[in-house]
């Protein structure tokens, strides 16, 4: 058996599945208008490995959505990963979330010269990453303030999806003929195969060094004192 638990956490859906050999075996998604990740994941785990009688033994891996991302989720979900794997003695596997995004794309939208998965960065800023008719090829990824960018890496492409919850918010620069706009979520389920074909490949992270891909620098922002006592 490969029974593989898979990890998405990178915006504020927050997903998790259990599949073996390609196969789902269970899975859980909620959205919130906040991130709801820290409270929901772990009774998910528990949930999914519930309902499908899978015993915690039995599994080989856990894969991760590596970003880029919300950096907290990122945390989170690498942070909990990474628990997992050290308990059991497993190897983690780290998959990249912009092509989970564009293989959900081309499988809802086949057929299109390009997918271009955009994850919203705040503002008119989206992580970006295109890719060819069939995934095989990609651009590196990158953080794209939109309205300052004069040539885009698609612009060769002709019949364009673009994907992600970044998607809409560019509609009104990028539109043109043959450019279709999917707001959309990584999910957990999507990351199956690409997951599947690592782990039939070895290809595993170092547990101690591996780091998400976060683009851009955590900034904290100002602490609150709803009781006033750094006034004291």
């Amino acid at each position: 058996m490969s029974v593989l638990l898979h990890l998405e956490t990178t915006t504020r859906q927050c997903s998790v599945a259990l599949s073996n050999h390609r196969t789902l075996l269970a899975s859980r998604t909620i959205r919130n208008e906040g991130y709801s990740h820290a409270e929901m994941l772990l009774p998910f785990i528990d949930e999914i490995f519930k309902e499908s009688g899978t015993p915690r033994v039995e599994l080989k891996a856990v894969s991760v959505s590596g970003g880029p991302g919300s950096y907290t989720g990122l945390r989170i979900g690498v942070a909990t990963a990474k628990g997992i794997c050290h308990a059991l003695n497993i190897p983690l596997i780290a998959v990249d979330t912009l092509t989970v995004l564009a293989t959900q794309a081309h499988n809802s939208h086949p057929g299109m010269d390009a997918y271009v998965s955009m994850l919203d960065a705040r503002r008119m800023e989206v992580y970006s990453r295109t890719f060819n008719s069939d995934l095989e090829k990609a651009t590196k990824i990158e953080a794209l303030i939109i309205p300052e960018i004069k040539t885009f890496p698609w612009d060769i492409y002709e019949n364009i999806c673009f994907t992600g919850d970044g998607a809409l918010k560019c509609r009104d620069i990028l539109k043109g003929k043959n450019r279709i706009f999917i707001e959309d979520w990584p999910t957990s389920e999507a990351a199956v195969n690409i997951a599947t074909d690592k782990f039939k490949a070895n290809k595993f992270e170092d547990l101690s060094l591996y780091e998400p891909t976060y683009l851009k620098q955590f900034i904290a922002g100002k602490a609150k004192d709803p009781f006033g006592l750094k006034k004291k």
